[in-house]
């Protein structure tokens, strides 16, 4: 378990993969002026797809998060973990985030601060991730599954994008 930068190109493909079936995508945009979203994980194996869950700035309290808390800290909510943007990723469109090369010293801070958070919490992640999985794909809550990846299609942009990365090499 640790943060991962997600391949630009795999993230695009999949928000193209959910638009073109969906007419939509809740696959979260992973490039920012300042610097790029990171994940977190594997929190969930799906069929041998690991799923990765984004970590946000977001702070609000949903059923689908997970706020990642630092206490004694002035702002102890440093987050959340937004389960319901959580996307599956093969390995080779994933880099290791080194948080001691992170230049930044009060970013590198915080990220040793929320990497510190997901460890210790790591049973109750993987759980509320399998939950939301659950949810979602079983569409228990319909609103929730309107604001969710569809888990399943990207399953199969997973599938897709991996057949045409073979024919490439």
């Amino acid at each position: 378990m640790d943060f991962y930068r997600v391949d630009e190109e795999y993230n695009k493909f999949l928000q193209e993969y959910e638009t073109k079936y969906r007419g939509t995508t809740k696959v979260p945009n992973i490039r920012y002026a300042d610097r790029n979203k990171f994940a977190f994980g594997a929190v969930l194996n799906v069929q041998g797809k690991k799923y990765y869950v984004s970590v946000s700035s977001f702070d609000k309290r949903q059923e689908a998060n997970i706020l990642i808390r630092v206490e004694g800290d002035a702002k102890p909510v440093k987050g959340s973990l937004r389960f319901n943007y959580m996307i599956p990723v093969p390995d080779s469109c994933l880099t290791k985030l080194v948080i001691k090369d992170v230049e930044d010293e009060k970013y590198r801070v915080l990220l040793n601060k929320e990497y510190r958070f997901c460890v210790e919490n790591i049973e109750r992640i993987q759980k509320k991730a399998n939950k939301i999985y659950e949810m979602v794909t079983k569409n228990r809550k319909p609103l929730l599954t309107e604001n969710s990846c569809d888990f399943q299609l990207l399953e199969k942009g997973y599938e897709e994008y991996i057949k045409q990365m073979l024919q490439i090499y």
